[in-house]
């Protein structure tokens, strides 16, 4: 699939069991409670995906089991972070063959790589694949520094390089330098959960790439936006950002509870090593998740997606 990428594309995290291991059948109700909220399309495998913790089995059963629900319906990004540059060609191929849409790329976990390296690592990914790449650029993930400078001479002489995820805080400062320094050429996304999702729309970005486990806000957002109506997208944005602000310390596990809470998947496990929610923790989220819901649906409407509620009614249908 060619389509051009934009507008919110979840990052999928791995439902678990119990026994930590990944629950395929939460997955694929993930996969269509994200639908059902309207996003534009999916990163799969992404750091957020608890990947690097996944065994290579579950990597397989975990893509093949997303390709299949989505059935080309919509672009599929598949993470292929690795550590050297030869397993990143080698996950990228994966990826490819199994119908991705572009790549999502990190820099290895070096933050002594220079400028130079960094770009031939790009350079070679981009040279064994046909795919467009989503250059992530996360230096809080441990992954080296990529100035607005690195940024632009990638994407503007490494033909694949179409796309930049940005997750450098103040994301919204860095989206509007990379594009004045490509000349709009870059087609940039947010991501960070979202803490500056309405800035960096206003700095010229495409979308965002996250994990949000309450999609019908983001969506609301980027809708709003095409629309031109900024101040309803401004009161999503801001009655959001309080649950948004829970996600920094404990991302993956908080926002496993919120779909937990939601009724879309079983557990908030995490891969190990990995800190999870206590009793005390989950209750302070739902009672700032119902805050959140209560007042989002006052300001504009926007009915809170329980999947219970919507699975029941499909259902009764």
């Amino acid at each position: 699939m060619t389509t051009e990428l934009r507008g919110f594309f979840p990052v999928l995290l791995t439902p678990l069991h119990q026994n930590r291991k990944q629950d395929l059948e939460s997955l694929r109700q993930l996969v269509s409670y994200y639908e059902r909220a309207g996003v534009h399309g999916f990163v799969a495998l992404g750091e957020v995906s608890e990947s690097a913790k996944l065994t290579e089995s579950e990597r397989r059963q975990n893509l093949s089991t997303v390709m299949e629900m989505v059935r080309r319906r919509l672009p599929v990004v598949v993470g292929a972070s690795r550590e050297s540059t030869e397993l990143a060609v080698e996950a990228a191929r994966w990826a490819e063959s199994e119908g991705a849409s572009a790549v999502m790329l990190a820099p290895p976990k070096n933050v002594q790589l220079r400028d130079r390296a960094i770009f031939e690592h790009y350079e070679t990914v981009a040279d064994s694949i046909k795919l467009p790449i989503v250059v992530q650029d996360e230096p809080e993930g441990g992954h080296p520094y990529m100035s607005p400078e690195l940024l632009a001479k990638i994407n503007l002489e490494i033909g694949r390089a179409e796309y930049i995820k940005l997750e450098d805080a103040p994301t919204p400062d860095k989206v509007g330098k990379v594009s004045e320094l490509t000349e709009g050429r870059a087609k940039v996304f947010g991501a960070s959960h979202g803490k500056g999702y309405l800035w960096e729309m206003d700095r010229g970005a495409v979308g965002i790439m996250t994990a949000s486990p309450t999609p019908e806000y983001f969506v609301a957002i980027w809708n709003a936006l095409q629309r031109g109506k900024r101040e309803l997208a401004a009161e999503v944005f801001f009655y959001n950002l309080p649950l948004i602000h829970f996600y920094s310390e404990l991302a993956i596990a908080v926002k496993k509870e919120v779909l937990v809470q939601r009724g879309v998947i079983k557990t908030s496990k995490v891969k190990q090593p990995g800190r999870e929610l206590g009793e005390r923790e989950q209750r302070e989220l739902s009672e700032l998740l119902r805050w959140v819901e209560a007042n989002v649906e006052r300001v504009a409407s926007i009915t809170p997606l329980h999947w219970k509620q919507v699975a029941s009614t499909t259902r009764r249908l």
